[in-house]
């Protein structure tokens, strides 16, 4: 399955009042400046405009493409990504929000957040503070001069990758989710059924202090259920394609 991207870019600064809106799907304690897998657009929006004020945004739709046996088709655009900066006296700080694709609702599925720590504290302040916040973590390794913390929800399979130093949770279109879990079932570290995989949560503390922060949020069921779902009703619009254009199909007069 293939797709199609294009860009549209909202430029200037956005404001926004609206109240903060928690989903069911994400513990209380699973989120990223309020920021949680499940929520609508316009309640990410709502949660980023209560963070911090003026931010800019580029918002990023996709499209699959799939072919009918002669011609390249397109199925309907869709919301895929949202980029939101901020840049002024507190700092540079960038987000990126990944929403799940059709037939299934628009809903956020990760979150990751990057920052410049202007006052920057040691990674034992830093570790401290972020065990306070999510709790003791499920995992940690440390790679050169950066260190790696991850949270993993509690009664739940973890399906991300890890290794003694590193741990890797993705979102994104680099990272193909399917595939990834099919590896993972194949060595025996992921369920039959994916959609079952629980949140995770990762911490990359840069440094020694620590001038740099990356901090992500996943929703591995979701991810894997949402996608799933969209490969198959892409392989349905092909399938419907195909019997259309055979329908049309004439033979010439001999």
């Amino acid at each position: 399955m293939r797709y199609a991207v294009s860009r549209r870019a909202s430029a200037g600064l956005l404001a926004m009042a609206a109240a903060l809106c928690q989903p069911a799907v994400a513990q209380a304690s699973f989120d990223i400046v309020g920021l949680r897998p499940g929520m609508s657009e316009a309640e990410a929006m709502a949660a980023l405009s209560a963070h911090r004020p003026g931010m800019r945004v580029q918002k990023r739709h996709m499209a699959y493409s799939y072919s009918d046996g002669v011609q390249q088709l397109n199925t309907p655009s869709f919301l895929y990504e949202l980029w939101v900066s901020f840049d002024d006296a507190q700092g540079r700080e960038d987000f990126r929000l990944y929403f799940a694709p059709p037939p299934s609702a628009s809903r956020v599925l990760g979150v990751t957040r990057q920052l410049s720590l202007k006052a920057p504290p040691t990674q034992a302040q830093l570790g401290a503070q972020l065990t306070q916040r999510y709790g003791a973590p499920t995992t940690s390794g440390k790679s050169n001069a950066t260190t790696n913390l991850v949270w993993g929800e509690p009664g739940k399979p973890m399906c991300w990758r890890s290794t003694p130093n590193t741990t890797v949770i993705g979102v994104g279109e680099a990272s193909d989710i399917l595939s990834s879990l099919k590896r993972g079932q194949d060595k025996g570290h992921v369920p039959r059924d994916p959609s079952t995989c629980g949140l995770a949560a990762a911490a990359s503390m840069a440094g020694e202090p620590v001038r740099n922060l990356t901090v992500r949020l996943v929703d591995y069921g979701a991810w894997a259920g949402t996608h799933q779902k969209a490969k198959d009703w892409v392989e349905q619009q092909r399938q419907g394609a195909v019997k259309a254009r055979l329908s049309r199909g004439a033979a010439p007069k001999l």
